[in-house]
């Protein structure tokens, strides 16, 4: 199995690399999500394979890859040396970046902590500042993360359907399942604690795409206005979605993206 090693703690992540002579576009979902069910997924789908070499990877936590119960591990440069390692590990120089969700919060990591190994961020439905605990959806997911302890993995997904409305479609569903409670409660943990994860994003000169459900009342403004202050970002409002709604429902994004991704492109070859 295809795994690449973080030098700073030795932790392993988990990739897959469908390979290719494209620029490469390295895939990240949320707190659940694995290699298996970004695969699925209606972004990943639309991305053209024989134009873009696509990487799939598992956050630390989750699926395959190293799962520590210390909320210390789940650090932002910690998570961001963990894509390093994955870039490493392939031999890719500078790489486009998907990050939705809890994907999305270690895209504006990368962004702020490896811009080297940049040449776009598309991040989704979330935002680099403070975490608001007594946002709704966040109140929900702590409760969520909390139950699991005790309960298992499946009191944090009957959280999230509960709060969306929906039940989450199989096989996406028994993926979820698999997830350490544990572990996620470490990583939440540590995300909470860490406030702000950038310092000054007037300065990026990341080409960005930040996208975000119109209702998605925990990180709408807040991405809107990290949108706002990135010189070189687009934002996309999902009309009548919610934070999950618009993690499944992806349509108006894909034809930004994709013209991001090859302007990106030859920018990057004038340079």
């Amino acid at each position: 199995m295809p795994y690449a090693t973080n030098q700073g703690d030795g932790k392993r992540i988990f990739y897959e690399d469908d390979g290719g002579d494209g620029p490469a576009v390295v895939v990240h979902g949320g707190i659940l999500d694995t290699v298996e069910t970004l695969r699925m997924s209606m972004i990943s789908q639309a991305i053209p394979s024989d134009e873009f070499r696509l990487i799939y990877v598992d956050h630390r936590g989750l699926g395959r890859s190293d799962a520590p119960h210390e909320a210390e591990a789940y650090e932002i440069d910690r998570r961001v040396a963990d894509v390093v390692a994955v870039l490493d590990a392939v031999g890719v120089e500078r790489a486009h970046f998907i990050g939705t969700s809890w994907g999305g919060r270690l895209g504006f990591g990368i962004g702020e902590l490896a811009p080297q190994r940049v040449l776009s961020l598309v991040i989704g439905g979330q935002q680099p500042f403070a975490i608001d605990v007594e946002g709704p959806l966040t109140a929900v997911v702590g409760r969520g993360i909390e139950a699991a302890q005790a309960e298992g993995t499946e009191a944090f997904v009957r959280a999230l359907e509960d709060v969306s409305g929906m039940r989450f479609p199989e096989p996406q569903r028994s993926s979820y399942l698999q997830n350490d409670p544990v572990a996620i409660h470490a990583a939440w943990k540590c995300a909470i604690d860490e406030g702000d994860i950038v310092e000054d994003l007037q300065n990026w000169e990341i080409p960005c795409l930040i996208f975000v459900g119109e209702k998605d009342a925990d990180f709408h403004e807040q991405a809107r206005r990290a949108a706002q202050q990135i010189p070189n970002a687009q934002f996309v409002s999902i009309g009548d979605d919610d934070h999950i709604g618009a993690h499944f429902r992806q349509e108006a994004v894909i034809e930004p993206m994709i013209e991001l991704f090859r302007q990106a492109g030859e920018d990057r070859k004038i340079r």
